[in-house]
């Protein structure tokens, strides 16, 4: 009587057990949309900026280090891109470097790391690179403009030049590129 007991058992128990066939057919199924949502994430992912980068690339003409130099506010936070030489490494903090024109390595134009600093070394002087970067400037003499003009509020380095210009003071102006890009050579 026992074994009677046992077999009924186990007759209920696969009467309600999910049928194997569909579940490995749902299985299958599922692991398929899995594969092909994998696969068009990827593909979407990949093709988007690649696009977007051909286009920034277009838009960045390379320029000569003499030119951002001469005239450095037309180029005021503007995105530029050149080539150069390292010409010197900062020692003391490492979070900027001096890069020299490739013709004429009296022309030179600072370049902050920022982010991309650990990229870069003492080794990497006399090294050709290609830079991707925004030119920014900064007037070095504001203290005599703050001895005429006590409290001024100038915005921006075209304000406080105009402001100088009309003090008779010749503003001292160093440029320099927060780099986003660069390519050793």
């Amino acid at each position: 009587m026992a074994n009677i007991i046992i077999e009924s058992k186990i007759t209920i128990i696969t009467i309600f057990a999910p049928k194997k066939k569909c579940f490995f057919k749902t299985h299958q199924l599922m692991k398929k949309i899995f594969v092909l949502m994998a696969a068009v994430f990827i593909v979407a992912a990949c093709a988007g900026p690649v696009a977007d980068q051909q286009t920034a690339d277009e838009q960045i003409e390379y320029m000569a280090i003499a030119e951002l130099v001469s005239e450095p506010l037309m180029f005021e936070n503007k995105t530029v891109s050149f080539e150069g030489i390292i010409d010197h490494m900062c020692r003391h903090s490492g979070d900027k470097m001096r890069v020299a024109q490739l013709d004429n390595d009296q022309m030179s134009i600072q370049v902050r790391l920022g982010e991309f600093m650990n990229y870069f070394s003492l080794e990497n002087e006399g090294n050709i690179v290609s830079i991707v970067g925004t030119m920014h400037t900064e007037v070095l003499n504001m203290e005599e403009l703050e001895k005429h003009d006590a409290g001024h509020d100038c915005e921006s380095t075209e304000e406080a030049i105009a402001l100088m210009a009309e003090r008779g003071i010749d503003p001292n102006i160093r440029s320099y590129i927060k780099l986003t890009a660069f390519e050793m050579k």
